[in-house]
């Protein structure tokens, strides 16, 4: 069949194969530029809410001291919690089912709607019910009257937690962040209003300030998913059933990476006083803020990876891997610097206490950095399991080594403790990638000199 083409066949595939190549090299480089572009977007966000947060951090503790800003953490901690334990991992597998299922946009934010609600309703009165006999054991220091208010938050937290990873999941980093910006911004404005206008600066002014602007991004993410599809309450059983089995292993992994983050503080409050919880959040919280490079990188990866072939995936991933390792690396360095000067200068000599603990947790917070880049990947390639033994591991080493560690070190045996925990997490997920995909460790690990060239050279563009 070859031998009787004539020549113009020949020069007509060359001309097609040409037009594929071009047109590939093409998607590639639009691909390179968007993700350059959602990072870009994303990380400016995080910016804005590190600085946003540390006002609002640094206003609230230099007003309320170690034991209101103690106490004001457990608070905000308690609906967290809550929103965790309750959300069932609805909108954990979003990704995977538009990306690779290729369920349509519209059904899929109808039935989030509809289980976010109906999640939501369910906690709202079942928590107020137990919250006096749950207060009353684990946070007798804790008003009721403020636990109850933050518990009002949590159906909105649902809501707004399960839209916004529809945007995430179809790479719409404008309205994904925007959501991510309402409430710290509303918190920092009402409760500066209250501390001019009114009393000066009170635990029940913040209280009322984390609450109301808590309840707006639900609010926010309903207007905004309405603005490009038709949302309404829908359950089709195509979709629920498969996204909760799905959502399951992703919920687990979720609740228990989220206990591990937060658990020290409740054992802090347990073994000590609600001020070493306010010592102990300032290092946490100036630690954490490292962690905003590999979560924007992290959101950005998501979609790439659901919508990406394997090997370019691998690429991806490798690359985004080794520029965490590069600058979180360089950042924890930083804070040794100059950690304790900042929070002299910022907290004042009040809370020179949260110095120590904050040089422990570095470490932890440089593997689990890696770790959450590469657990983004495996959930996009709908390997949530990983994430859910990884998290269980972390979950158990941190109670038995802050139960251990508390009693005997104060708040450094807690950082220590959270330190041990993220790394297991990250040997378990680092383990299992390399597994999974065949790519080598030193890959993810060892950054190469062309991985910032391309990096530079699509900035300029």
């Amino acid at each position: 069949m070859l031998l009787n083409r004539s020549p113009g066949c020949y020069s007509l595939d060359i001309v097609r194969f040409y037009d594929r190549t071009e047109s590939t090299i093409g998607r590639k480089k639009e691909s390179a530029l968007s993700f350059i572009r959602n990072a870009s977007i994303t990380f400016a966000t995080r910016i804005t809410l590190f600085i946003v947060g540390l006002t609002s951090s640094v206003l609230v503790a230099r007003l309320l001291g170690p034991e209101g800003k103690g106490l004001l953490s457990l608070v905000v901690l308690t609906g967290s919690v809550l929103f965790t334990v309750v959300n069932l991992g609805v909108g954990t597998g979003t990704g995977y089912f538009l990306g690779r299922k290729k369920v349509p946009l519209d059904k899929l934010a109808g039935n989030w709607l509809s289980l976010s609600v109906l999640i939501g309703l369910v906690v709202l009165v079942v928590s107020q019910i137990f919250a006096p006999a749950v207060v009353s054991r684990f946070l007798p220091s804790v008003p009721l009257w403020a636990v109850r208010l933050a518990l009002i938050t949590v159906p909105f937290t649902i809501v707004s937690y399960n839209l916004q990873m529809l945007f995430k999941a179809k790479g719409d980093f404008h309205r994904f962040n925007l959501i991510d910006l309402v409430q710290p911004v509303l918190f920092l404005v009402i409760f500066v209003s209250a501390v001019i206008f009114a009393s000066g600066g009170t635990l029940e002014e913040a209280v009322y300030s984390y609450v109301f602007s808590a309840l707006m991004p639900g609010i926010v993410a309903v207007a905004l998913v309405s603005s490009i599809v038709k949302l309404r309450f829908r359950w089709d059983g195509e979709i629920v059933k498969p996204a909760m089995r799905f959502g399951v292993q992703g919920y687990i992994a979720g609740f228990l990476g989220f206990l591990n983050y937060r658990i020290d503080m409740f054992l802090v409050n347990l073994y000590m006083e609600p001020r070493f919880v306010g010592y102990y959040s300032i290092s946490v919280m100036i630690a954490e803020k490292l962690w905003y490079l590999p979560n924007v990188l992290a959101a950005v990866l998501y979609p790439r990876v659901a919508h990406s072939d394997e090997e370019n995936a691998n690429i991806d991933t490798s690359r985004v891997s080794r520029l965490t390792v590069f600058l979180i690396g360089l950042s924890c360095l930083l804070i040794l610097v100059v950690g304790r000067v900042a929070i002299r200068f910022l907290y004042s000599d009040r809370f020179l206490p949260a110095v120590k603990p904050l040089f422990y947790l570095l470490p932890g917070i440089f593997a689990m950095s890696l770790a959450k880049v590469v657990s983004s990947d495996l959930l996009a390639r709908g390997f949530p399991r990983v994430n859910m033994i990884a998290g269980f591991t972390a979950f158990v080493a941190n109670v038995l080594f802050n139960m251990y560690l508390i009693p005997r070190s104060g708040i450094s045996g807690a950082a220590i403790a959270s330190t041990i925990s993220y790394s297991l997490f990250a040997a378990v997920v680092l383990v299992s990638f390399v597994r999974i995909t065949g790519v080598s460790l030193w890959n993810l690990l060892i950054p190469k000199a062309e991985d910032f060239s391309a990096m530079f050279s699509r900035l300029r563009r």
